[in-house]
């Protein structure tokens, strides 16, 4: 059964258009990257290759955390479209076990989303053999980098961030408390790189980022040109144990998704964010008198709708749970970046006005 789903699923998910123009445009991204000087990702500088191993698994790091928007729609499409398209019934009324279902799919979402990244490796693949580059700033070509940041940097990734999404989905079964979730995980891991940027404990620094970037910097951040250009980063010490630590965090993760899941309907599990149900209301059946009205046409009556519906629309917006949350997240975003405003390159600044516009920019920016 679990293979049933699992094919079933992945067709469906070969077949969104969202995969492959998702996957172009971070592979146009990747190219980018690889070959112009506009682009500068990975460190590819002074003597260090534009092909570097350490430059093609950084960006790969980057691109994991860049394309997780991609990875939340795979996963929303997998464990609710079919809440939300009401076939849930179908599948629930059949013999199955509610693991293979989860994990079927979830499985089949993973894949998916490694399919976006087997894109953008084949778009930097591409970009360092365009002949406008110098070839000094190049390597010989090794597929062992590329195979080193899927299967150490992004797969890790895709697999906790994954378990964080498929655990809200089955608990909400909402798309929207879902990219919330994620609005979270990344406000809270930009905060918590402001505050630890300063700590002199390097194991906590390393082992408290899910995504692996300090714990790579850290392990290579004594290495020569040379070194950059030739070796791969060990997987010891602060990167095995960050890799470690978070994949047990992803299965404990994924072992609360089977466990809270319930194969029922929509609407009869427990929703975090829970509605008031409409009460009868006795209804009279006397004849009602309507006035006749006449309705108005023109430039006033349009401008009058139009207002009225703005009204309407800006107070359902300001009132709902999305935009409360988001503007909870850009605030503690915006006060993390404003703590450190005082301090520019190890001087002590008044907060001038331009710091504070730049810490607000860079705090609700991604909120779009």
């Amino acid at each position: 059964m679990f293979a049933t789903f699992f094919t079933f699923e992945l067709r469906q998910q070969l077949r969104s258009p969202l995969l492959w123009v998702g996957g172009v445009i971070f592979a146009l991204m990747g190219f980018g990257a690889t070959c112009s000087d506009s682009v500068q990702v990975g460190g590819a500088i002074g003597n260090v290759h534009r092909n570097a191993p350490t430059v093609i698994i950084t960006m790969l790091m980057v691109f994991s955390i860049v394309a997780m928007m991609v990875v939340t729609a795979f996963i929303c499409s997998a464990l609710l479209k079919d809440f939300e398209q009401g076939t849930a019934e179908l599948f629930f009324s059949a013999p199955m076990k509610k693991s293979h279902y989860v994990f079927g799919r979830f499985s089949a979402a993973v894949v998916a989303s490694m399919a976006v990244f087997a894109l953008i490796v084949l778009g930097m693949m591409l970009g360092t053999h365009m002949p406008w580059l110098d070839p000094q700033r190049l390597g010989p070509f090794s597929l062992k980098p590329y195979l080193w940041g899927l299967g150490v940097i992004v797969l890790p990734n895709i697999l906790f961030f994954g378990a964080v999404l498929a655990l809200l989905a089955v608990t909400t079964r909402s798309t929207l408390y879902v990219y919330l979730g994620v609005l979270a995980v990344l406000v809270l891991w930009g905060v918590a790189g402001s505050l630890m940027s300063d700590i002199s404990n390097e194991w906590v620094a390393s082992l408290l980022d899910p995504f692996g970037a300090r714990a790579l910097g850290r392990a290579t951040r004594y290495w020569s040109a040379a070194e950059r250009n030739t070796l791969l980063p060990p997987m010891d010490g602060f990167l095995l144990a960050n890799r470690a630590l978070w994949g047990a965090v992803s299965l404990l993760f994924l072992g609360l998704t089977q466990a809270l899941f319930k194969p029922q309907r929509s609407g009869t599990g427990r929703r975090l964010f829970k509605q008031k149900r409409a009460t009868m209301v006795a209804v009279s059946t006397a004849p009602v008198v309507v006035p006749r009205y006449t309705p108005r046409q023109g430039f006033g009556a349009a401008c009058a709708q139009c207002l009225r519906q703005l009204r309407f629309d800006a107070k359902g917006g300001f009132k709902g749970v999305a935009f409360l949350v988001m503007l909870v997240f850009g605030l503690v975003n915006l006060g993390t970046s404003a703590s450190m405003v005082g301090e520019r390159f190890g001087t002590s600044v008044y907060p001038a006005t331009y710091l504070m516009i730049e810490a607000m920019r860079g705090s609700y920016s991604f909120l779009l």
